[in-house]
């Protein structure tokens, strides 16, 4: 039962003081201005108190977001990108106790989002706003389902921003041909191969950049990417020129360490300028080097493979229509697939 007195203060004002006894709870107390306010705590609490629904409404009132974000980093596994995403919440956010956490504040902070200029001096596009979000809303997705600290997730509530259509841009014969000519000419001399392994392997840049020699299987023909965008470990065949450089390369090292290794050998080598001086060599229009992954997608798609076993090789997560994005070509094996493309689109190259 609820109860509520009336008490006055010193200064003549009245406070009401709202008080709820139930069999099986402690005897819950708040005060109010307004005694209205009073019969409205005593109406919600007890219903939510009869739908046990109270004990999770305390803890959101216990627990900020910055200690829901520090529970998940140490219990999930988590995206450098994730990460990133989740420190700006935190940043923003990471006061509010779960329970303050509502539509319309998640609301403001999305316009913050688009408006705000991120760490390469860009405006956030409306498809890194929808990352934001679903990110966020996978970690409050844990506080209500499995941590019990929440009632719902307040992001299901919040609109996404339009995305456009993927990129479809890949290299045709005559446009491939000229950029490794022009990575071959570079001042960098392990441009070619880099290129080369984008290529045949439709790896991202950041996974043949840390590629290191222990990643390589030479008996089994194949390299394992242990450090990928969305944190999963998988490996590709590889065959063809890749493989005899990688072999004829391996001679030369100790293999040890990054494939690629910079000056102090601590960090691999940033190949970005010298990626963009060949692309602007090879007279390449909307041309970026993520685009080698539509090409390499687009290339074994031609070689009968079905969008499920591109999804496999490129490391997609769930529905293949992300993979679909990235062909041209429709329908329906993995390692004779890539001897022949590797043979075919780099037969005038020429030898190591």
């Amino acid at each position: 039962m609820g109860y509520i007195r009336e008490r006055k203060l010193k200064n003549k004002k009245k406070r009401f003081q709202a008080e709820i006894r139930m069999k099986g709870y402690k005897c819950l107390t708040a005060s109010f201005d307004r005694k209205t306010d009073a019969q409205a705590w005593i109406s919600k609490t007890e219903a939510d108190m009869r739908a046990n629904r109270y004990n999770i409404y305390s803890a959101s009132t216990k627990h900020t977001l910055k200690q829901a974000i520090d529970r998940y980093f140490a219990e999930q596994k988590v995206s450098v990108a994730k990460r990133g995403q989740l420190l700006w919440w935190k940043k923003e956010l990471g006061h509010l106790f779960l329970s303050d956490i509502r539509p319309s504040i998640l609301t403001e902070k999305k316009q913050v989002l688009l408006k705000e200029k991120n760490t390469k001096g860009k405006i956030r596009s409306g498809s890194t706003c929808n990352r934001y979000l679903a990110t966020l809303s996978h970690l409050l997705s844990i506080c209500w389902s499995q941590w019990e600290l929440i009632e719902e997730n307040p992001v299901r509530k919040i609109t996404r921003e339009k995305e456009p259509k993927g990129r479809t841009r890949f290299l045709s014969n005559d446009e491939r041909k000229r950029f490794l000519a022009a990575c071959k000419e570079s001042s960098n001399p392990k441009l070619f191969l880099f290129v080369v392994l984008l290529l045949s392997t439709g790896c991202r840049y950041g996974e043949i950049r840390n590629l290191k020699w222990v990643d390589i299987d030479f008996f089994r023909e194949r390299i394992t990417i242990t450090k990928s965008k969305n944190s999963d470990i998988r490996t590709i065949p590889i065959r063809g020129l890749a493989l005899k450089f990688l072999q004829s390369l391996s001679t030369q090292n100790q293999s040890l360490g990054y494939v690629f290794p910079g000056k102090d050998r601590v960090k691999p080598i940033d190949f970005r300028r010298s990626i963009k001086t060949a692309i602007r060599k090879a007279e390449l229009k909307n041309f970026r080097p993520h685009d080698c992954r539509h090409s390499y997608a687009t290339e074994m798609m031609a070689q009968g493979l079905s969008l499920g076993e591109i999804s496999q090789l490129l490391g997609h997560r769930g529905s293949v229509d992300i993979t679909r994005r990235y062909s041209h070509l429709m329908e329906s094996r993995s390692v004779d697939a890539v001897s022949k493309m590797s043979e075919q689109i780099f037969k005038d190259v020429g030898n190591v």
